[in-house]
């Protein structure tokens, strides 16, 4: 009996680890100018990936916090995890590959990094520190798919 598409796996995962981490309060004027305007940051995302050898891919999800300009004693905090892993099955489509890469193994994977910064941030004096909301990578995904040529960067 032939197996279809859907029932093979799509990729196989093999680590994931914290690949760089950075959280800096340079001084206590960053830190009460973050207390007032923390929730004027803006939460920036960055996929990228990279092959290795035999197959083997590397997937950097990577959060980071930007201040506003206005904002003159600023603090710093990003984080970057990274995913190593091969597509399994080589039948799948580029499309489909890209959507792996893109929305399914971030959503997978994404909510540790996320649950990291949000532990140092509370545990840093910032109390109340949330994400706006939760990041779905999928939702991103489509969105970036159904935006015209000119919207893409």
């Amino acid at each position: 009996m032939e197996k279809k598409l859907e029932d093979k796996p799509k990729y196989q995962i093999i680590a994931n680890y914290i690949k760089d981490l950075s959280f800096e309060i340079p001084s206590a004027e960053s830190f009460l100018d973050a207390a007032q305007n923390l929730g004027k940051y803006e939460t920036k995302i960055d996929i990228s990936n990279k092959p290795l050898k035999n197959g083997i891919l590397e997937l950097n999800f990577k959060i980071f916090f930007e201040a506003p300009k206005d904002i003159k004693n600023k603090i710093h905090a990003e984080g970057c995890l990274a995913i190593i892993f091969k597509i399994t099955n080589t039948e799948l489509k580029e499309e489909e590959i890209k959507r792996i890469i893109l929305a399914e193994i971030p959503n997978l994977y994404g909510k540790n990094l996320c649950n990291l910064i949000t532990d140092l941030f509370q545990k840093s004096g910032f109390k109340e520190f949330r994400f706006k909301e939760e990041i779905n990578f999928e939702k991103l995904y489509l969105q970036q798919a159904n935006a015209s040529p000119e919207q893409k960067h």
